[in-house]
């Protein structure tokens, strides 16, 4: 216990760095942790959300028209060893006394289910009862409504005001999903779900459903049932089977490469505060040499001396790593919300916390006694005989191996296409950069001296006096800037790629879609009041069978004669309709992403459930597109209505004219069609959608690199107070000479200014390369960038360095000047 206290008044010294010290630690503890929790929370959340929102029934029957007979529905559900739901919607209007609201606002889709208690349906019940023949709305549309239960809700439809009251609140769901607010509501729909018969004598279809929906009451027995039923199916030519399936390996495409980005943000900040504890325990043992002279002298061991140090290191660790943990756990549950919310997944599962917790308590206690090896090492080596002679020691020569080590890192990170290289990258940063800052430290000595007089002058001398110290404290903040800038640049190139791939692979202006569109419809769009063109397209998920293993591929069925018009991808080569128009009837085009999930080549055949059953295709091309977010396949409408008996469309595409505002010609349509209109999206929402979710993305990992950059920011402050500490009665002479406090604080916040100057500039200089190297490899949703730089993400990037660094430099600034005379002449 002795052994502790000793220890404990050892680091209480020096309060002021010991608590920076702490804080450092704790800040990469918590960085760790809450990256750790929050990342293996959602890896096991997302595929059961996924499962739950996308795929609650096993299999789907559809009609090859846009409705078909309830008889079906009837003779399936005599069948056992599973549940089936049929399904019909109708689209309506919602009567509301909302001041403000316009009529697209209003629109609302209604899915009538002949059973709202089911496992297919699965909703959960916040209040009321699905079994009590009313409508079923979420919490989230409730509270936008302003709807409680009991309450009655009135729709306008084609056949008059129908009345209908609420009997059921549930948590949000795919089945509802609905806009959070009024304004949302121009670009999507409202969702109820009310009992099938209302949605049949309310829209004049009784006896008709839309779908039927089956799940397997006990998984083992999926294969029984998919027989039963296609036995079943195989009377009846106008329906048809299609397994639901559940892409998880595209839904999130991205998620790893964004997660490892986490990681290398998470884990900065432990790695920087590394560097502090070196720094600090490097100048500390330095202070102490007399101590530990005198303590060899009554019988110290190198080794007793080693084990104190190591246990003021270890104590240090501790109280920083428990600290934190509890930082890092709340910083966890907001990373968790954050990623969750980021990504559309309504989840409620318990955060996963120990490989989190494990590696957080490794590192933190690791971490610093690896920083403090060489420190400690040098304890055991101090020389009785050359402090009592006061001899100072001489200066240990430069390794230049490090150097040249530091420079084939750097060299090594342009072979790997990988995110990983920002690893071997920032090693190398750190290993060259003592012979940077020196180089930057000459080049700044002119401007001091010119700029700043006798301020400037004793700054830079004081910046070169510890070469080493100052050089480790500016890398800490050099490479948070280097990841900042790469980070924030990724950020604005990738948007910059987007939103040019999405207006040129769109097909238009605007993708309506119906929930079946007339043959007199198509004329009816081109006669609006905006419209300049227009033309309709078919598209259906089909059942790709790949290597054993069943996908749900969409496949859009284009015309020759309207696609070079409305261009729904970029072809490699050649226009869109010649390559439309060569399609034979067993041929198909990829998109770039399906094309990688698919892993062939050109020329080799893919395998598709068609009404004739399996069947081959050959893949004749390979295009880039953003429709359905860039997973999809293309062919010739015809081959694709024969292939696939789908004989009714839902899709329309339409040009405006040049002087229409996108809202207006959707306001427009809407007046001619009304409630037929289930969706309504153009170029501009994708954009803003996608927009949102990267961009939060990488502000949640540039948040990550802030707090390494924080954690460098204390860096700069520790260095700055132990080069004060030890010039202690230099400042005092200084002063006792005429120096002015005013001039004391100047060359103080110069010296943190110049540490911050030459980790800002070569920081930014290293994320410039860091951009360029990845703008060959990283890629979204199979879009890679073109290398550039935004003069005014740097401008800010700048600007932020700099000003981490003077409010660093302002404690040790303001403390230097304050120094009383009498007590600074008689420190030792």
């Amino acid at each position: 216990m002795k052994h502790w206290r000793i220890a404990w008044s050892n680091l209480m010294r020096r309060k002021m760095r010991t608590f920076l010290t702490m804080i450092s630690i704790m800040i990469g503890v918590a960085s760790t942790f809450g990256v750790i929790a929050a990342v293996d929370t959602a890896e096991k959340a997302f595929p059961i959300y996924l499962k739950e929102a996308f795929g609650k029934a096993d299999f789907n029957i559809a009609g090859t028209d846009a409705y078909f007979s309830e008889d079906v529905h009837k003779q399936i559900s005599s069948g056992e060893d599973y549940t089936s739901v049929a399904m019909l919607k109708g689209n309506t209007k919602l009567i509301t006394e909302e001041k403000g609201v316009s009529a697209i606002q209003k629109r609302v889709v209604l899915t009538g289910y002949s059973q709202l208690d089911t496992p297919v349906t699965g909703f959960n019940v916040i209040e009321g009862d699905l079994k009590a023949d009313g409508a079923v709305i979420t919490d989230r549309t409730a509270k936008a409504w302003g709807a409680e239960l009991g309450d009655t809700i009135s729709f306008d439809t084609d056949n008059g005001v129908k009345k209908i009251q609420v009997s059921a609140i549930v948590k949000y769901t795919k089945e509802l999903m609905g806009p959070s607010s009024w304004n949302m509501a121009k670009y999507h729909h409202w969702a109820v779900a009310v009992p099938l018969p209302v949605v049949q004598n309310w829209f004049d279809l009784n006896g008709k459903v839309q779908a039927v929906q089956v799940k397997a009451d006990n998984p083992d027995q999926l294969k029984t049932v998919e027989q039963e039923l296609d036995h079943l199916i195989k009377s009846n030519p106008e329906i048809y089977l299609q397994p639901i399936i559940v892409n998880f390996d595209t839904v999130f495409k991205d998620l790893n490469t964004f997660f490892l980005a986490l990681y290398i943000a998470g884990f900065l900040g432990i790695s920087l505060s590394a560097f502090i504890i070196f720094n600090s325990l490097y100048v500390s043992i330095k202070e102490r040499k007399n101590e530990f002279a005198v303590l060899k002298t009554i019988g110290y061991t190198s080794g007793q001396l080693q084990g104190m140090v190591l246990t003021e290191v270890i104590l240090l660790a501790l109280i920083g790593t428990v600290a934190g943990l509890i930082v890092g756990y709340g910083l966890a549950l907001g990373l968790k919300a954050l990623i969750f919310m980021l990504y559309g997944v309504q989840s409620s599962s318990d955060m996963i916390l120990t490989t989190g917790l494990s590696v957080s308590i490794i590192a933190g206690l690791f971490v610093p006694i690896v920083a403090s090896w060489y420190p400690i090492q040098k304890v055991g080596k101090v020389s009785v005989i050359e402090v009592l002679k006061e001899n100072k020691a001489k200066a240990s020569p430069k390794n230049k191996w490090f150097g040249m080590l530091g420079a084939v890192l750097i060299v090594s990170s342009f072979f790997i296409h990988h995110l990983i290289l920002v690893l071997p990258l920032m090693i190398g940063i750190a290993l060259i950069f003592p012979y940077l800052f020196k180089l930057f430290s000459v080049l700044l000595k002119g401007f001091y001296r010119l700029a700043f007089k006798f301020s400037g002058d004793m700054a830079i001398r004081n910046l070169n006096r510890n070469i080493g110290r100052t050089s480790t404290t500016s890398v800490i903040l050099c490479l948070g800037i280097a990841m900042i800038v790469l980070m924030s640049s990724l950020n604005s190139a990738i948007l910059q790629s987007y939103e040019r791939v999405i207006h040129h692979s769109y097909g238009g202006n605007l993708d309506i879609m119906f929930h079946h569109i007339e043959e007199e419809d198509l004329e009816i769009i081109k006669n609006t009041a905006g419209v300049k063109d227009a033309a309709t397209y078919s598209l259906q998920g089909i059942v790709w069978n790949l290597d054993g293993e069943k996908r749900m591929l969409p496949i859009f069925g284009v015309g020759a004669d309207w696609i070079d018009r409305f261009p729904l991808f970029t072809p490699s080569k050649g226009s869109h309709s010649e390559l439309v128009q060569n399609l034979k009837s067993d041929e198909i085009i990829l998109d770039e992403i399906s094309f990688g999930v698919w892993g062939g080549k050109i020329g080799e055949t893919i395998t598709l459930d068609t009404l004739d059953g399996e069947k081959t295709f050959k893949v004749v091309n390979v295009v880039t597109t953003m429709k359905n977010s860039g997973y999809s396949a293309f062919m010739n409408e015809e081959h694709f209505k024969k292939n696939f008996g789908v004989k009714y469309e839902r899709n329309a595409l339409v040009i405006k004219d040049e002087q229409m505002s996108p809202l207006q010609l959707r306001e427009n349509i809407y007046g001619q069609f009304g409630e037929r209109i289930e969706e309504m999206w153009g170029p501009e929402d994708w954009v803003s959608m996608i927009g949102s979710t990267i961009t939060g993305s990488f502000s949640i990992i540039n948040a990550l690199v802030v707090l390494g950059i924080i954690v460098s920011g204390i860096g700069i402050t520790n260095t700055l107070l132990i080069n004060i500490m030890e010039r202690v009665r230099e400042i005092a002479m200084m002063r006792a000479v005429g120096v002015t406090r005013g001039q004391i604080i100047r060359m103080i916040l110069l010296e943190g200014f110049g540490i911050g100057l030459a980790a800002t500039v070569i920081g930014m200089l290293f994320g410039i390369l860091l951009i360029y190297i990845t703008s060959g490899f990283v890629e979204v949703n199979s879009l890679t960038f073109e290398f550039g730089v935004s003069p005014l993400i740097m401008l800010i990037i700048f600007l932020f360095g700099i000003v981490i660094s003077l409010i660093s430099s302002f404690t040790p600034s303001r403390r230097a000047a304050k120094t009383p005379l009498n007590e600074a002449l008689r420190y030792e």
